[in-house]
């Protein structure tokens, strides 16, 4: 009788649960929130740009940036390279004189670099991006 009166006060309290169910309306209100947070980041050319927690409204347009709140946060421009310094195929792969000398130097218009005078079987300028 015991046990029968135990099980009884077992399946009471579980069926109590922690405040009972949770209403639908809060399950539905959390979606709409997730939605807008994953809505809430624009891919950039240099990566992405998302707004800052918190945000309540907001919109985004790839390679544009993304509106929060009412404030805008562009997309990053991209990376650019002074048209005085060198180009890195000007160097890369040729022979240098001091090991660990780097030079400042440009891929391409919008690719900075870098040439470092590294021991291969002889000093050689190898080239890297930054």
């Amino acid at each position: 009788m015991r046990h029968v009166l135990l099980v009884a006060v077992f399946l009471g309290l579980s069926s109590l649960g922690c405040g009972g169910t949770v209403e639908g309306g809060a399950v539905e209100e959390l979606a709409v929130s997730s939605e807008e947070l994953t809505a809430c980041s624009a891919t950039c050319p240099t990566g992405t740009v998302s707004c800052p927690a918190g945000t309540t409204t907001c919109s985004a347009t790839n390679n544009v940036g993304v509106t929060c709140d009412g404030t805008t946060y562009a997309c990053p421009p991209p990376p650019s390279c002074p048209d005085s310094l060198p180009r890195c195929s000007a160097y890369s792969g040729r022979a240098c004189g001091s090991f660990g000398v780097q030079v400042q130097c440009c891929f391409s218009s919008t690719a900075p670099g870098v040439c470092i005078c590294e021991q291969t079987s002889r000093l050689r300028w190898e080239c890297f991006g930054q």
